[in-house]
């Protein structure tokens, strides 16, 4: 699956905005802590039109949810 925009992923932008959140809150360790950071970053420069792969979903739901 190719990458999608945030905005194509998910039908409010929030549902994002709540996932990045919880993923930051539940970071456990360094790398999950530059991941989220880097998200973060990159929504902030690109807003809804940033691209997420299905990877890198799969990955702040797995941070989110642990």
């Amino acid at each position: 699956m190719a990458s999608q925009t945030i905005e194509e992923q998910f039908e409010r932008v929030e549902e994002f905005t709540t996932l990045l959140g919880a993923a930051e809150l539940n970071a456990a360790n360094t790398w999950e802590e530059q991941f989220t950071a880097d998200m973060r970053a990159n929504f902030q420069r690109f807003g809804a039109r940033m691209f997420l792969s299905e990877s890198q979903h799969t990955t702040l739901e797995r941070i989110a949810n642990q």
